[in-house]
């Protein structure tokens, strides 16, 4: 389910067990004189629909969390005012009923500084912890009712059992304390593996303990040992852990979005802001997993978290790109992963691109022309620019630089090639005879990407301090930089009127190639088909594991390119879920793309070799 609402910049999700409601929290600023303020409007949708069936307005305040009662009858909410607002910090617990619209609001204690508020839901009782005060608030469902008020600036952590006759407290001593409720006496303490807990939450009979680190532990009740259940990704939040086991986390890398389910994620489809956050929530029992971002809400099963039944790269270091087809007919994808593994491949053929005397190593950076040159940057630091022969790379030329390289790219002519530096320069030199025509200094801090915005001029990013990066851009001429601005220009709407054209109808079919994360769509367009000028041929992409890649045509069959790839593959079958080896009729020979550009070549296409 993929939920269409009028939404401005999504702060939080909730899923009531087996997804039957979806919770969304919209942050919508607002202005008050001189004085900006946000407030948080709640809405409650069914999961089958997205129907609106219930909604809450809190003015002035800015979602902490949420989180469903296990059979969905109350939403509990917690959001707090800033230290800016007005009247200074404030906090509320509200409880919507998603079946009549009723609600209910109470002020808390609102964290000092820079503090959180955690929410924890059970059957009968809802609590809040104030942290890092150590505070936790104990109240009756569905009233609110106070019950009980624990305090302990050891506390970090804490959970309500699913029948809220239990709460477990985590401390900075790497300790979980039970405590029965309502009375609130101590009834058993267990170990937390690894230190402090950050976050805690029952799950049957044992408790999931979210570490420092990210390593993620069920605590067995029973005083049994603990059994560590997996590990969040670097700079991913976790999420829960799903009902098959695995752990779920949320990561917003550069622009690319996932939500990881184990060794499987789902990418969230590209939004503007490009750098909106992402958020989602899992269900009660783990098997209903919700993600938003900017202004677009997705219901899955964490089963399903695959693109169409394919289960993509989450570990790529940037996102895989497609280049083609080429004079030779080739169509090239590229990808590099978080361990340095790079690879190409001629998707048409199913061949990988190497080097004569092997398989490329380890890299820092890659690049590859439309034209068909190939540059990298090894994790040494040493940048080479590269031939390719049929399936094989030869160099051209290393390119001299006078500190190690990060990172490489071709202006929009491929006449150029840029690279950046540790010590903060970027070289401009050219691409046919290596030699450096200019380069440009940016400072002492390294180089760590280069993009090209138009045919003369490159966004540089530069390492600023711990926290920030500094954004350049640099006009390939002169080497000098430029203002980010464009004062008193005129674009010219629809274009140059003096550039050739074409009568409609009678225009050639060409080839569209677009990337996103881990997939590139090949499409052609034709307009002599009129209103359905577009066509998809094939999507080609990384899978998992590092050097794993697939071609997919549009009527589902499947090509994994001479890899291990059909390992990581998923195909139904009698409404169960099998390895795609199961089902081989799925499997085409290497070569699948090609024979689909073959057929469009056929047909006329503008793009076939000659």
């Amino acid at each position: 389910m993929q939920l269409s609402h009028d939404f401005e910049e999504i702060g939080g999700v909730a899923v009531s067990a087996g997804g039957v409601l979806v919770a969304v929290a919209d942050h919508e600023s607002a202005a008050a004189g001189c004085f900006g303020y946000t407030n948080v409007e709640i809405t409650v949708h069914t999961g089958a629909e997205g129907d609106e069936i219930a909604s809450l307005r809190l003015h002035d305040l800015s979602l902490d969390e949420m989180a469903f009662a296990p059979s969905g009858e109350t939403l509990a909410i917690v959001a707090r005012r800033g230290i800016g607002g007005f009247g200074g910090p404030a906090a509320t617990l509200a409880l919507l009923d998603p079946r009549t619209g009723a609600s209910h609001a109470f002020d808390i204690e609102p964290p000092s500084g820079y503090g959180g508020l955690r929410l924890s839901v059970a059957k009968t009782a809802v609590v809040v912890g104030v942290f890092p005060d150590g505070k936790v608030f104990l109240r009756k469902l569905p009233s609110g009712e106070p019950l009980a008020t624990f305090s302990d600036p050891s506390f970090t952590a804490m959970a309500l059992s699913e029948d809220g006759s239990t709460l477990a407290l985590g401390t900075k001593d790497g300790r979980i304390r039970l405590r029965g409720l309502p009375d609130g006496r101590v009834v058993g303490e267990l170990a937390s593996p690894s230190g402090a807990p950050k976050s805690l939450r029952f799950r049957g009979e044992r408790i999931i303990s979210e570490v420092e680190g990210g390593q993620i532990w069920g605590v067995p009740v029973s005083g049994a040992p603990p059994v560590r259940l997996g590990q969040v990704r670097p700079g991913a939040r976790f999420v829960g852990v799903a009902s098959d086991g695995q752990v779920v986390d949320v990561l917003r890398k550069e622009e690319v979005a996932t939500v990881a389910q184990g060794p499987r994620s789902f990418t969230l489809p590209r939004s503007y802001p490009l750098h909106a956050d992402v958020v989602a929530a899992l269900s009660p029992e783990g098997d209903r997993v919700v993600a938003a971002r900017s202004s677009r809400v997705f219901l899955r099963r964490p089963g399903d978290l695959t693109a169409d039944g394919i289960t993509l790269g989450p570990h790529l270091a940037i996102p895989a790109f497609g280049v083609g087809p080429l004079a030779d007919g080739a169509v090239l994808l590229g990808a590099r992963w978080d361990d340095g593994t790079a690879r190409i491949w001629n998707v048409r053929t199913g061949q990988p691109i190497v080097l004569e005397n092997g398989p490329l190593p380890r890299l820092s950076s890659l690049a590859i022309h439309e034209k068909g040159a190939v540059a990298t940057v090894d994790q040494g630091g040493t940048a080479i620019l590269w031939d390719r022969q049929g399936t094989t790379l030869k160099p051209r030329h290393a390119l001299r630089t006078n500190s190690p390289a990060t990172v490489v790219t071709f202006d929009g002519s491929g006449d150029r090639i840029l690279v950046g530096t540790r010590r903060g320069e970027m070289v401009i030199a050219e691409s046919s005879t290596g030699k450096t025509r200019r380069v440009v200094r940016t400072g002492s801090k390294p180089v760590l990407s280069i993009k090209m915005m138009g045919e003369k001029t490159a966004w540089v990013e530069v390492a600023w301090d711990r926290e920030w990066n500094q954004m350049l851009m640099v006009d390939l001429e002169t080497g000098k930089q430029k203002p980010d601005e464009e004062k008193g220009t005129i674009g010219l709407l629809g274009g140059d009127p003096n550039a050739p054209t074409e009568s409609w109808g009678t225009a050639k079919p060409r080839l569209r190639l677009d990337c996103w994360d881990a997939v590139c769509r090949l499409s052609e367009e034709d307009a002599s088909r009129g209103g359905d000028s577009i066509r998809l041929l094939a999507r080609f992409g990384v899978l998992d594991r590092p050097g794993a890649v697939f071609v997919m045509t549009d009527d589902g069959r499947v090509d994994t390119l001479g890899t291990t790839s059909a390992d990581f593959f998923t195909c139904r079958e009698d409404g169960k879920t099998y390895p795609l080896a199961h089902c081989p009729d799925a499997i085409a020979a290497p070569g699948l793309l090609g024979r689909a550009l073959d057929t469009a070549c056929a047909q006329g296409a503008a793009f076939c070799p000659r």
